[in-house]
């Protein structure tokens, strides 16, 4: 009787932390004019309901290839099951179009974009992924910024 207890607590608890995660992907290719933008930094943020500027949770990030292309994707693993939700952003850092003999004073180009919510599904796994398709980063972004500095992602 005890044994069924045990295990019937603990199919809750599995059950619980599997039901309470969201998960996210998006994939996309960038251009600096006509050419593929490499060594773009990309990165998934989770933004706390409400909260539209707090992009410090970060879920995933890379760079793009030789060709521009990124895939990201992340899930709330991790997450108090009370802080699953999930309003994904990605941030893209770059230096396209600035000078390049002055690349090391200069801050990076960052600009963000929210994915939509209906990419959100849950578990570990996004079932879908995002395509951002084809975007060109030489065009100016609104409210793009310029940042000297990049908080590195928590291990």
């Amino acid at each position: 009787m005890k044994l069924l207890v045990i295990l019937c607590l603990l199919s809750v608890v599995v059950a619980a932390s599997i039901v309470g995660k969201k998960a996210v992907g998006a994939k996309g290719t960038l251009l600096c004019g006509k050419e593929p933008a490499s060594n773009v930094r990309v990165r998934l943020f989770r933004v706390k309901p409400g909260k539209k500027d707090d992009i410090a949770q970060v879920l995933d990030e890379k760079y793009t290839g030789p060709q521009g292309m990124f895939h990201v994707e992340g899930n709330t693993n991790g997450f108090p099951l009370n802080e699953t939700d999930l309003q994904p952003v990605i941030s893209f850092y770059h230096h396209c179009d600035d000078d390049p003999k002055k690349l090391e004073k200069t801050a990076f180009r960052r600009f963000n974009y929210i994915l939509p919510e209906t990419f959100v599904n849950g578990g570990e796994k996004a079932k879908k992924t995002y395509d951002l398709g084809t975007v060109n980063i030489q065009l100016e972004f609104p409210n793009e910024k310029r940042e000297k500095t990049i908080v590195e992602k928590a291990a």
